[in-house]
């Protein structure tokens, strides 16, 4: 068994898989669009693109979403070892 510490995902690189593990101080509003897009606590993640100021593009199963880093910021994750 691997053991892993958990990551922000806005620190996470590219093409990595991950499982959320918390979602915190985000607004609600943003939290529901999150969740309706597949993206809760539990689900699997990697990031596909992160421009140096923009937001990140996440590929959640076979939906394709765009966090700002701010809320990225306030996501952890815990990689997935293969």
């Amino acid at each position: 068994m691997t053991v892993s510490t958990a990551h922000l995902l806005i620190q996470l690189p590219m093409n990595v898989q991950c499982r959320i593990a918390k979602l915190g101080n985000i607004p609600p509003s943003e939290l529901k669009r999150l969740r309706d897009l597949g993206l809760y606590v539990g689900s699997v993640a990697s990031v596909i693109t992160s421009a140096q100021n923009g937001p990140l593009l996440l590929a959640v199963g076979d939906a394709r979403i765009a966090v700002n880093r701010g809320v990225a910021a306030e996501i952890k994750v815990v990689r997935i070892f293969q």
